[in-house]
């Protein structure tokens, strides 16, 4: 595998070497900083519920994820250390029901992201209940479920030698998700225990277990079955920033998206037994000392506030005693946390660390370039199966675009093209995502709503137009801004309702929902800062216009039809 980086990337690549080397220092396996030859190191990376995701919605200033970001995470880590790269599930598909519409564009997004976990060199994918979102789901890659017998979609547990140790994997699938989908299975436990014997009693080191289970079955797993490591993969959520101790195992939560991986650094220093398990100490890292600082800080703050209570009341005992030893403990505690990190000074021992991929990462440009050609094959997809949005019935305002808005409200609309509201559709055109369904509703007007705009018919309404403040205009057009009730909202809300969009927007963009920093800053200035008087009707100045008294019929009001035409 080759996925070559420019020169500006490497640099940038380079930085991220001592980012990485700072998260979990264990290689500084001594007190002088040499590494003690008779150890023997391995890095694990795990991902979970990637849900077909690529990539992080692109708006905001610092968005999580990115499978380009993981290839080179992974590359640099190589480049040190060898290291393994498995999936807890729940990779290819989106949560949720798909529409029939958004199934090819699905299948698309899965097949591109099953040949980039190929050319990544995944070691394991486990078998989640969203891979089963359109089918059984034989054409991807094969998965590791020990209580599932079907040759097609599973491959058996394996032992892969990491240049000096060996690792076991094995993984498991909801026996109840399985018999849905009409396959054979067992249940979990029996089968994860079966085979992680057989795996030890082969010369497995360490066995990592993939389950895209519930957490309460995880924990079982890791508490019963002889294994080293539980990679949870199903409501992942954020993340854990703690490997969970059950029993002698640990149980490693990764955020999902790839917004944040595991990434675990092994350390062995002594040979193993086989068929036996090692016992392996949780040797922190500086995620988990920053909050345990925190905790600590917390904790005597109370006690503290506490103490000072009872003394001034006058408070004695036992209790009392044990509080200030307790106090004590925790400023020893507290004392040891702002020393620097030292390996233990004897046994194996591993460092665990949740890394964001975030935009520090530079992108591998090739594996980019499969993302963009993805983009082109989903935007055709998108485009072949567009439907255009609900027409409104007699009577029922409907979208018109700024194009209406301008000959009486130019001051605002001016004042709107200065907002980042009046590029948002630029912005989707620059990366090529005008076609994407995931995007376009919050960069449009009206998106999925009755006379509004939807994939393929945004024409007059792209961008975030008056309108979705303000509601859909043609019954205030028709009347002139004359017509009684006003037809539109007057003042605009703090934050819009959101538009009609499909369940698997991302969700791990801080401008979400509906971008809503820019609504923010966007709404408020048009709603309240913008003092010219419209010509007619309703402006942002919330000023109403007069009909000059040399106008006939200047003290009448127009009123609407049924059929929303003025009479």
């Amino acid at each position: 595998m080759s996925l070559a980086l420019s020169p500006r990337l490497f640099g940038l690549a380079l930085s991220l070497v001592v980012t990485l080397a700072a998260t979990c220092p264990a290689r500084a396996s001594t007190e002088t900083g040499a590494r003690d030859t008779h150890e023997r190191h391995l890095v694990v990376v795990a991902s979970a519920e990637i849900h077909g995701a690529l990539e992080p919605c692109g708006c905001t200033s610092d968005p999580l994820g990115d499978v380009s970001r993981l290839a080179t995470l992974l590359r640099t880590s190589r480049a040190q250390e060898p290291t393994l790269f498995v999936d807890s599930g729940n990779s290819f598909f989106p949560e949720g029901a798909l529409p029939a519409r958004g199934r090819p564009s699905a299948e698309a997004r899965a097949q591109t992201l099953a040949k980039i976990m190929g050319r990544l060199g995944v070691a394991g994918l486990g078998l989640g209940d969203t891979d089963f979102a359109l089918c059984v789901p034989r054409d991807l890659p094969k998965r590791l479920a020990s209580n599932l017998t079907d040759p097609a979609l599973t491959e058996p547990p394996k032992i892969i030698d990491t240049q000096g140790i060996k690792v076991g994997l094995l993984g498991v699938v909801d026996a109840e998700i399985a018999r849905a989908a009409g396959l054979a299975v067992e249940e979990a436990l029996p089968a994860a225990k079966r085979d992680a014997t057989i795996l030890r009693n082969k010369g497995a080191e360490l066995i990592i277990l993939l389950a895209p289970v519930d957490r309460a079955l995880a924990r079982k797993l890791a508490r019963e079955a002889d294994v080293d490591f539980v990679i949870l993969g199903r409501q992942v959520g954020k993340g854990n920033a703690r490997p969970e101790k059950m029993g002698q195992a640990y149980v490693l939560t990764p955020q999902d998206e790839l917004q944040r991986v595991v990434r675990l650094e092994v350390v062995l220093r002594r040979g193993g037994e086989t068929g036996k398990k090692r016992e392996l100490i949780s040797a922190g890292s500086s995620e988990e000392a920053a909050l345990r600082k925190t905790e600590v800080a917390r904790d005597l703050s109370r006690l503290d506030a506490a103490l000072a209570e009872w003394a001034q009341k006058g408070v004695q005992g036992d209790f009392v005693a044990a509080k200030k030893r307790e106090r004590e403990a925790l400023l020893v505690e507290q004392s040891s946390l702002n020393q620097p990190w030292r390996a233990p000074a004897e046994g194996d021992y591993f460092q665990f660390a949740l890394v964001p991929l975030r935009r520090s990462i530079p992108q591998d440009g090739s594996i980019r370039s499969e993302m963009k050609a993805l983009d082109r094959k989903v935007a055709a997809l998108n485009l072949k199966a567009a439907e255009p949005p609900p027409k409104a019935e007699p009577g029922r305002a409907f979208f018109v675009g700024d194009r209406a808005c301008v000959s009486c409200h130019k001051a605002a609309v001016t004042f709107w093209k200065k907002t980042v509201h009046a590029q948002a559709w630029k912005t989707l055109v620059d990366v090529g995502k005008q076609a994407d369904e995931k995007c376009v509703g919050c960069h449009v007007t009206g998106f999925g709503q009755v006379g509004g705009s939807s994939l393929g018919f945004t024409r007059h309404l792209e961008n975030v137009q008056c309108e979705n403040c303000h509601g859909p205009g043609s019954n205030h057009v028709a009347g002139e801004g004359n017509e009684e009730p006003l037809a539109i909202r007057r003042d605009a809300p703090e934050r819009p309702a959101p538009p009609v969009i499909p369940s698997s927007t991302p969700t791990h963009s801080s401008s979400m929902p509906i971008c809503g920093t820019s609504w923010a800053r966007a709404t408020a200035t048009c709603a309240g800062r913008s003092s010219a008087p419209a010509r007619r009707g309703t402006s942002c100045a919330r000023r109403r216009w007069r009909r000059p008294p040399w106008k006939a019929n200047a003290s009448k009001r127009r009123v609407l039809s049924a059929s929303g035409r003025a009479k």
